[in-house]
C-alpha cells in the first residue's frame, strides 16, 4: 500500500471535504470547527426534544440582520445554563411566549437582564414575575425605568423585593382603574422622597334673590373623605345695601346640627371663608338676608383636597 504511506506517517493530512446538496463545501473556522452561516436557518427539534450543550467557554449565537426567531415546541423550550448571556441585535430582541405562558427560572446566582440603549420592552397580557429565594433586583438605567402594566394588571410575587430608583427618580404610572400594592406579611418599606398628585374637589353654586331673614341651610357635604376643606362665600348682590348673614354648621349624622362658626355679616362684593376646627362627617353653610327689602345673591364655593 505504498500509495497510502502518507496516511501511515502523517495521518493528520488525511482530510475529507464534505459537500452539501447544492454542491457547496461546508465552512469551517480557523480551528477546524464547523461554521453554519444562513440567511434563514430553521432547526426542527425531534419528538423527544433538542439538546444543545455549550462548551465550557460558552455558547454564542449571532442572529442575522433581520433578527432571530425561536418558536418553542408544544411542550415548551428549556434552556439550562450556568452563565447565559443574550445580546440583542441593533433592531431589538423579541420573545413571543406561547398561549400557555413563558416561564424563566433563574440560576442559583440570580438572573441579570441588561436592557439595550433604547430600552427593553416586555409586552404581555398576563405577566407574573416570581423572584428566587435570594430576592429579585431590578437596576434601572440612568434614563429611568418605565413599567406599563397590561390591561388585567401586573403581578410581582417576591419574598424580598428591592427597587432602587435611579438618580433622576422612579415614576409609577397607574392605569385608569387605579394602582393596588399588596404588601408582604412583614410589611412594605418605602425609603426616599415620595411625591403624589393630590386629588381636589371644587363645587360652586349661586343662590339668588335671598330675602328670608330667618335663614336657610345650603347643600350638605360629606367631608369624611376630604383631608382639608373650606367654604368660601361671596356676596354678589346688585344693591349696595344688600347684606347677608352666613354661618358654618357641622353634624355627625346629617340631622342634628351645631354652629361651628357664628353668623358673619358679608357686605356687597364681600368675601368670607369658613373652616371648621372640629371634624365631623357633614358640613354646610346657613345663610339669611339682613333686610328682606334688599335681596341678596350669594356665590358659595366648597373646595378641598381629597
Amino acid at each position: 500500500m505504498a500509495n497510502f504511506k502518507i496516511f501511515q506517517d502523517n495521518p493528520d493530512q488525511a482530510k475529507v471535504k464534505i459537500f452539501g446538496s447544492n454542491n457547496t463545501a461546508l465552512n469551517t473556522d480557523s480551528s477546524g470547527n464547523l461554521t453554519i452561516t444562513s440567511t434563514g436557518l430553521a432547526i426542527t427539534a425531534p419528538t423527544n426534544g433538542l439538546t444543545v450543550t455549550a462548551p465550557a467557554s460558552g455558547l454564542s449565537v449571532t442572529p442575522p440582520t433581520g433578527g432571530l426567531s425561536i418558536t418553542p415546541p408544544t411542550n415548551g423550550l428549556s434552556i439550562t445554563s450556568t452563565g447565559l448571556a443574550v445580546t440583542a441585535p441593533a433592531n431589538g430582541l423579541t420573545v413571543t411566549a406561547p398561549a400557555s405562558g413563558l416561564s424563566i427560572t433563574p440560576p442559583t446566582g440570580g438572573l441579570s437582564i441588561t436592557p439595550p440603549t433604547n430600552g427593553l420592552t416586555i409586552t404581555s397580557t398576563g405577566l407574573a414575575v416570581t423572584a428566587p429565594t435570594n430576592g429579585l433586583t431590578v437596576t434601572a438605567p440612568a434614563s429611568g425605568l418605565s413599567i406599563t402594566p397590561p390591561t388585567n394588571g401586573l403581578t410581582i410575587t417576591s419574598t424580598g423585593l428591592a427597587v432602587t430608583a435611579p438618580t433622576n427618580g422612579l415614576t409609577v404610572t397607574a392605569p385608569a382603574s387605579g394602582l393596588s400594592i399588596t404588601p408582604p406579611t412583614n410589611g412594605l418599606l418605602v425609603t426616599g422622597a415620595v411625591f403624589s398628585n393630590v386629588a381636589t374637589t371644587d363645587v360652586s353654586a349661586v343662590r339668588a334673590n335671598i330675602t328670608d331673614t330667618a335663614g336657610t341651610p345650603d347643600e350638605t357635604f360629606n367631608v369624611l373623605g376630604t383631608r382639608t376643606w373650606t367654604f368660601g362665600v361671596v356676596n354678589n348682590s346688585l344693591a349696595a345695601n344688600a347684606q347677608a348673614l352666613v354661618k358654618l354648621q357641622i353634624s355627625p349624622n346629617g340631622t342634628t346640627w351645631t354652629d361651628e362658626v357664628a353668623n358673619t355679616t358679608i357686605n356687597q362684593n364681600g368675601l368670607a371663608t369658613f373652616v371648621s376646627s372640629i371634624f365631623l362627617k357633614y358640613a354646610r353653610v346657613y345663610y339669611s338676608a339682613v333686610n328682606a327689602a334688599s335681596a341678596v345673591t350669594l356665590n358659595i364655593f366648597f373646595q378641598g383636597e381629597l
